[in-house]
């Protein structure tokens, strides 16, 4: 005999129904946290087979609460049209007598959020056209910024994330289980998501060209992340979009993500897709004219404390300050801001030592040394020494890079070391040598 199929049931998840097969047990499927809407009654639908129109109503008739007003049908695909032009989400609707919303394609759950990948939530009403309401429920403040999609130049590929959107090249398709479809939505502010790993390299003029032409549309304010390799272009976006069109732009050091402790990281994500390492200039903000302004950050030295934003002192007079590019180390009441304006390199912790016209005095080595010494190996294998032009290789530390006078950084070796005083060896400020 054929093997029957389990009949359905549906149960309460808190505010919510869940419509499941009725051996499913204890193993359910993880949902999200939405706000109640007293009006709205959201149903998941979790079977193995496609359920037809009376079996929904049979289950939803008695299990609606009297007041409620629509049905929000969780359904992969649920408002697609048949060959006919109807969907299954718009004869529910007349079946019930009540509006019904419904995705049009797969549905992405994040923690507090429901988003129909490559396509939008419908309202049905019994004997209304239908309606597109967006992808994202619940839906952000700027979500109707994005209702009509700018035309994008052909090597440029854009698309719907969650965040905002996703810019990156290649005509593979994008998997709803792609980390961008997991950044976490701002609620006041639209993402963008530079680049993908793995695709060719996007051409930074296009994606400078779309950026401009969508600024005007999305607020005062944007987030930009890099995304892989072509996460070099987003400094130079950053620098150049605040203006007319936009106040602020903030930019994520990579990828973001939770610790096991339960704090918030982001991830410098290589070609391969790979999380690579942790920048300490964690999250910034750019406007016109100033240099970037540090947000959050991660402390080099955790057991140290705090001088000013992203500043801990590592000598007498000296202090290391978490930059866009890696790591600063200045003197106190440092008046030259060209070291805050320098890009990031995702491939490298760039560690400059001193300002662009002054190169460092010896006593501040012994503080680099000790410095050095407390990075995690991730960062430690990717750090590159930088010095203003002029200065001596110093002994004892790897081969430095350059510091031209208007603060570029130059992949041209310094002169041959020098070695400190009698009696310099690294030790912690304040400690014992």
């Amino acid at each position: 005999m054929p093997e029957r199929t389990p009949a359905p049931t549906i149960r309460p998840y808190g505010s919510m129904l869940l419509i499941v097969d009725t051996d499913a047990g204890t193993d359910l499927p993880q949902l999200p946290q939405l706000p109640s809407d007293p009006q709205v009654t959201t149903v998941f639908v979790d079977l193995t087979s496609p359920p037809e129109i009376p079996l929904l109503r049979a289950l939803l008739n008695p299990a609606l609460a009297p007041g409620c007003g629509a049905v929000r049908l969780v359904l992969p695909g649920a408002a697609a049209p048949g060959p006919d032009g109807w969907c299954l989400a718009r004869r529910l609707a007349q079946s019930l007598g009540l509006p019904v919303i419904a995705p049009d394609g797969p549905v992405v759950a994040l923690p507090d959020m429901l988003f129909v990948a490559g396509g939008t939530w419908w309202t049905f009403r019994p004997g209304a056209a239908p309606h597109a309401e967006g992808p994202r429920h619940p839906a952000p403040a700027w979500q109707r910024t994005l209702a009509r999609p700018l035309p994008a130049e052909p090597a440029l590929r854009v698309t719907p994330i969650p965040a905002g959107l996703w810019l990156h090249a290649g005509d593979e398709a994008t998997a709803p289980d792609d980390p961008a479809f997991a950044v976490p939505v701002h609620p006041a502010m639209v993402t963008l998501v530079i680049g993908r790993p793995g695709d060719e390299a996007l051409d930074a003029r296009a994606v400078t060209r779309y950026v401009k032409q969508f600024a005007p549309t999305v607020g005062e304010e944007i987030t930009l992340i890099p995304y892989g390799p072509d996460g070099r272009i987003v400094d130079d976006l950053a620098a150049r979009l605040p203006g007319d069109d936009l106040s602020a732009v903030h930019v994520d050091a990579g990828m973001p993500g939770v610790q096991s402790d339960g704090v918030r990281v982001r991830t410098v994500v290589d070609g391969a897709g790979r999380p690579a390492w942790r920048p300490p200039a964690q999250r910034l903000r750019y406007q016109p004219g100033d240099a970037p302004r540090l947000l959050e950050w991660r402390a080099p030295l955790p057991d140290r404390t705090t001088v000013s934003v992203g500043a801990q002192r590592i000598a007498e007079n000296w202090l290391v300050e978490a930059v866009r590019c890696g790591l600063w180390v200045r003197r106190d009441h440092e008046t030259d801001d060209a070291v805050r304006r320098v890009p990031a390199d995702p491939d490298r912790l760039l560690l400059v030592v001193g300002s662009p016209s002054a190169p460092p005095p010896p006593e501040v080595w012994p503080g680099v040394r000790w410095l050095l010494d407390s990075l995690h190996a991730q960062e430690l294998e990717r750090t590159r020494l930088v010095l203003p032009v002029g200065t001596p290789q110093p002994f004892g530390f790897p081969p430095a890079w350059s510091l031209s006078p208007d603060a570029n950084v130059l992949a041209v070796p310094l002169a041959e070391a020098t070695e400190p005083e009698r009696g310099e060896h690294a030790r912690a400020p304040g400690g014992s040598s």
